[in-house]
């Protein structure tokens, strides 16, 4: 929110990768060549190499199982994928499996962790299993990455498990958390109100402070702090602004809207594009 200080988190994506390159170094040029040669080497070994297909970007998949009924992620989707990386030797270098989670979810064009890996959702439908073969420029770059040499393609074997509109990912958490929705607008703000209370509503051009907690639907928390404003004139994002417009003073309640109503496909300092958000508030 505008005039409130956004508290960084850090966001656990895989350690040490990166999908930036350096164009400075002239071998980039050369190495593509090579990645080139070195993956379709690999590909001829492949019990599966005759359904190899290259796309226009140099990333090469093999189409392992396929789903024609499934769901393909459209843009602003949360795409959750099960994946495994290897060198070209077999070493396996990357995994969706971290700590105790098995899974991977990211914003569909809104956050790039490898270009490959996202590329390669648009490929898929949800229950199919694919094997990507990603050039350097498509994997962890020209430059040494922990356990990934520089200039290095890497093969990926990827499930894709699910995809989650924006909606479907308030409802999910909704009803994972069983609350009882006070009230919700056409564009989806959800208010929850956690305590009883009589009078009027905020409403706009009134002067209101708020304390809240800023929270991920994973409840990760990104924020926390006390906002003083004048409702309706800008100075809030748009979901957090009419949410409270709704509340009355001394009300508590937790509210979600999607990203529409929040920080957008460009996202905000820690906080990832086309993320929906949570606030527990009470109005003071």
């Amino acid at each position: 929110m505008k005039h409130i200080r956004l508290s960084l988190y850090f966001f656990a994506a895989l350690v040490g990768l990166s999908s930036c390159m350096d164009s400075s170094d002239n071998k980039d040029v050369e190495k593509i060549a090579e990645n080139e040669t070195a993956i379709e080497a690999v590909i001829k070994t492949d019990s599966m190499s005759e359904k190899a297909v290259k796309d226009s970007s140099g990333l090469y998949y093999i189409k392992r199982t396929a789903n024609p009924a499934g769901i393909a992620a459209k843009t602003g989707d949360a795409a959750t994928i099960k994946y495994t990386g290897y060198l070209l030797n077999g070493t396996k270098v990357v995994s969706s499996t971290v700590d105790s989670k098995t899974e991977f979810t990211f914003p569909v064009e809104g956050y790039v962790y490898w270009g490959g890996i996202e590329r390669g959702i648009f490929l898929m439908k949800t229950g199919e299993k694919a094997t990507f073969f990603l050039p350097y420029y498509l994997a962890s770059g020209n430059a040494d990455k922990v356990n990934i040499p520089a200039y290095s393609p890497i093969r990926l074997e990827v499930e894709f498990i699910k995809t989650r509109t924006e909606v479907q990912q308030i409802d999910d958490f909704i009803a994972a958390k069983k609350f009882v929705v006070s009230e919700r607008t056409a564009d989806n703000i959800v208010i929850v109100k956690t305590n009883t209370v009589t009078g009027d509503t905020i409403g706009p051009a009134k002067s209101v402070s708020v304390k809240y907690t800023g929270k991920l639907l994973d409840d990760t928390k990104f924020d926390s702090g006390t906002a003083s404003f004048i409702t309706g004139n800008g100075n809030t994002i748009s979901g957090f602004d009419r949410a409270i417009r709704k509340l009355k003073k001394t009300e508590k309640a937790i509210i979600i809207f999607p990203s529409s109503l929040g920080y957008g496909k460009n996202g905000s300092g820690t906080i990832l594009p086309y993320a929906p958000l949570q606030f527990e508030v009470e109005v003071q």
